[in-house]
């Protein structure tokens, strides 16, 4: 099968790898063998060769938009494929294995389940929904998953990646837009407006919850957030606070979960950066200010972990008793 260039659109979809033999876009003509693609760039007159495996087409393409700049939307990608994709190597000690045992220890998923996960479009969103869907293929519990992304109008449309990501992963990202991030940004009365962003957001994800049916909600925090709230609660807000890896929300009658809880933030950046995935970047001017509390927690814990590495797991374990 030969395709043309659509002159309008850098995304080609296609359903098979196979159907980009013969297509053209700008300056690159592709020919597609068994396991190899090459790539002639007629301009320049060089010749890119690339070998692939018929599970690894995810990395794939990957490879052919930093080689050319064309962006490849295969319509869907069978199982085995997408399974090869998240769960890539050198993972499963660091990633997979905390996964499971914090999922184990709060009973996070039943059969039945409609879950909900919230995708802010950063790394421990992304890879918390990639964790659900792995778990969703190997486990036999049957459940649903319902990623949803609350967007300000303010940043326009950046989510489309994003959606497209979830699509090739056979998932359908829902987008609530809103105004929030204007209306707090404005507000010079609000001492914390991150708190009052993130209250804001998950009220609105409680809404569309309720109105799906759906009775988990599935949260990104990782071991590092949740050490760092603690420490913030008890040096500034002179209480024992804790962020749960699991509770249950009397008031939205739902349940929420963490399972990520046990997995050291460096963890889910360098997954990010090995799958390449679709990072949103956020443009609030919150998260890099000097006068962060969050931000000047996270160095100190930095600094400790220097003489002592294990200073996170340690500290967790000390408040463990805070999640019952």
């Amino acid at each position: 099968m030969y395709l043309k260039q659509k002159k309008e659109s850098s995304v080609l979809k296609i359903d098979n790898i196979k159907e980009l033999n013969g297509y053209t876009f700008q300056s690159f003509t592709f020919e597609v063998k068994e396991n190899i693609v090459l790539i002639n760039n007629l301009k320049d007159e060089i010749k890119i060769e690339i070998t692939y495996t018929e599970n690894k087409i995810i990395k794939l393409i990957d490879k052919i938009y930093k080689q050319t700049g064309l962006k490849i939307n295969l319509n869907k990608l069978d199982d085995r494929e997408i399974l090869s994709f998240i769960q890539d190597k050198g993972f499963e000690k660091t990633l997979w294995s905390p996964i499971g045992r914090a999922m184990h220890d709060y009973n996070m998923i039943e059969e039945g389940d409609r879950i909900a996960v919230g995708i802010s479009g950063g790394k421990d969103s992304l890879t918390v929904l990639n964790a659900l869907i792995r778990i969703k293929k190997i486990s036999g519990i049957n459940f649903e998953l319902f990623p949803i992304h609350i967007h300000p109008v303010e940043e326009g449309g950046k989510y489309g990646d994003i959606k497209d990501y979830c699509s090739k992963l056979g998932v359908e990202l829902q987008v609530i837009e809103t105004s929030i991030g204007e209306s707090i940004l404005t507000n010079e009365d609000l001492k914390n407006p991150c708190f009052m962003c993130a209250r804001v957001r998950r009220g609105l994800l409680y809404k569309e919850m309720k109105k799906q049916n759906i009775n988990k909600l599935v949260l990104g925090h990782h071991k590092d957030d949740i050490i760092e709230t603690f420490l913030l609660n008890v040096l500034y807000q002179g209480n024992m606070g804790v962020m749960k890896p699991a509770y249950h929300s009397e008031e939205y009658g739902l349940k929420v979960i963490r399972p990520l809880a046990y997995v050291e933030e460096k963890e889910t950046i360098r997954y990010a950066k090995k799958l390449g995935l679709p990072i949103l970047h956020n443009d609030c001017p919150y998260e890099t200010s000097d006068n962060s509390k969050r931000l000047k927690v996270k160095k100190m814990i930095e600094e400790l972990a220097k003489d002592s590495p294990n200073v996170r797991s340690v500290m967790l374990n000390s408040i463990k008793d805070l999640f019952v």
